[in-house]
This record gives structure tokens, sequence and C-alpha cells, in this order.
């Protein structure tokens, strides 16, 4: 025997009225956001994501012409020798 708790009709009951009740937040937050814009900025404006070139400049000297026979030989080398090397070069 199912809990009453547990039957499917209770179930999908509750989970629309959380739905609803989220749907109401979300419009109660947006309209105070909305007010705290206008009072700040005069105007509501939308974000922008900025664009994240900061992560391909990191790694753009990885993959330089220069640097392939380094990372042959380091690729090639022993475990032991290689995080010995990691360990020197975090200090």
């Amino acid at each position: 025997m199912v809990s009453p708790l547990f039957d499917p009709g209770v179930v999908q009951k509750k989970i629309d009225e959380l739905a609803q009740r989220d749907a109401e937040f979300a419009k109660l937050a947006e309209s105070r956001e909305q007010r705290r814009q206008l009072e700040i900025y005069g105007s509501v404006r939308e974000y922008e994501f900025p664009p994240n070139t900061s992560q391909v400049h990191v790694t753009n000297w990885v993959h330089a012409y220069w640097l392939r026979p380094v990372r042959f030989i380091y690729r090639n080398m022993p475990r032991g020798l290689r995080k010995i090397l990691k360990r020197l070069s975090v200090r």
C-alpha cells in the first residue's frame, strides 16, 4: 500500500504549487531589480558577460612551436623525475 503522501496525484499537485510560488518569487525579484536599476541608472540595463580572453592568453604560450621539444622531453621522462621537477617548480 502506498502512503497518501506519495500518491502521484498529490505529489504532482505539490509540485505545481511550488512551481507557481517560484514564478511569483521570480516576478517579485525581477520587479525589485528593475526598480533598483531605475533608481541607480535611470533605466533598466541588460547584463552582458565580459569576453573571457584572459584564459586564451594564459594558455596560448603552451602551444608555441619552440616548446614542442621541451614538452616531448618532459612527457618521455620517467615518472619519478617528473614528480621531482614538479615539486621543485612549485617552490
